[in-house]
């Protein structure tokens, strides 16, 4: 079977592509790395310096590290973890700086809230996916003033660095029509899904393939009640379909990429461990 890669859907943070001809073992091991291997930029150590604020220090520091940065450009540009472990934070090529200084004085009428938007990153194209996250509430007479260090991780070593929300697999949902054996039972069972209900009332006898994410829960019951022997429901495994939704620190295109980029460096890894003998 010829293999042939699509893009069926692109908008907001969420990608589906339909990959056809590839085994199961690859769509998975893609599914898998999108949430595990592909890195992004987050908060990891903090230092506080004052902190007046009803919220503890970790609790502070802990809200900060999940915080979802935007890594298009951090992933080329800074070392990878590998790369940087043992280095301190005075690392440029490692880690990004972050600065958090805010204070309202006694007459201040109302407090605030301290949002993603104030924190002063070194490197500016490093920035809050959500910038009015809010961080911590300062009432009138208290200073927060803290110091933070970003770098790039993965989503296997804590799941602030997975890219993405969601990342699932699933197969091609085939349907089998025989409309020349309909019945208006049957019908009006699959009016939800029109594509069967057109092919039906046509008296078509076809092969629908859905290359969307339908729930064909409903396609089920019809084909065991009111569509025995006129629809049959199957799914299959030549065909798949990924969708990754991205938390909005990586376009999600990029974290297919770069997932894709990564299982290939495992298999010539492989590859030369075993025309080494090792």
């Amino acid at each position: 079977m010829e293999k042939s890669v699509d893009v069926l859907d692109l908008k907001n943070n969420k990608i589906t592509v339909y990959l056809e001809g590839f085994p199961i073992a690859f769509g998975n091991a893609l599914r898998r790395l999108v949430l595990s291997d592909v890195p992004t930029m987050a908060i990891d150590y903090v230092y506080f310096y004052d902190n007046d604020t009803s919220v503890y220090d970790e609790i502070i520091a802990h809200r900060l590290g999940l915080l979802v940065l935007k890594s298009d450009d951090a992933i080329h540009k800074y070392n990878l973890p590998e790369k940087c472990a043992g280095k301190d934070e005075t690392d440029t090529s490692c880690y990004v700086q972050v600065v958090l200084e805010k204070e309202l004085s006694d007459e201040s009428s109302s407090g605030i809230y301290v949002k993603a938007s104030d924190l002063k990153f070194s490197d500016e194209n490093i920035k809050p996916a959500y910038p009015d996250t809010p961080i911590v509430y300062l009432a009138p007479g208290q200073r927060i003033h803290l110091v933070a260090y970003a770098r790039l991780g993965r989503g296997r070593e804590h799941g602030k660095w997975s890219p993405a929300s969601t990342s699932i697999l699933q197969y091609t949902t085939m349907v089998d029509v025989k409309g020349s054996e309909a019945n208006e039972e049957c019908i009006k069972c699959v009016s939800y899904y029109k594509e069967v209900e057109e092919a039906l009332k046509s008296k078509e006898n076809k092969t629908i393939e859905y290359k969307t994410n339908i729930n064909t829960s409903g396609l089920r019951y019809c084909e065991d009640s009111a569509c025995k022997n006129v629809i049959k429901v199957r799914y299959d495994s030549n065909k798949l379909l990924l969708t990754v939704e991205s938390n909005g620190s990586l376009e999600p295109q990029q974290i297919i990429l770069e997932a894709s980029k990564s299982l290939d460096r495992r298999v010539e890894a492989l590859l030369e461990k075993i025309e080494k003998g090792e």
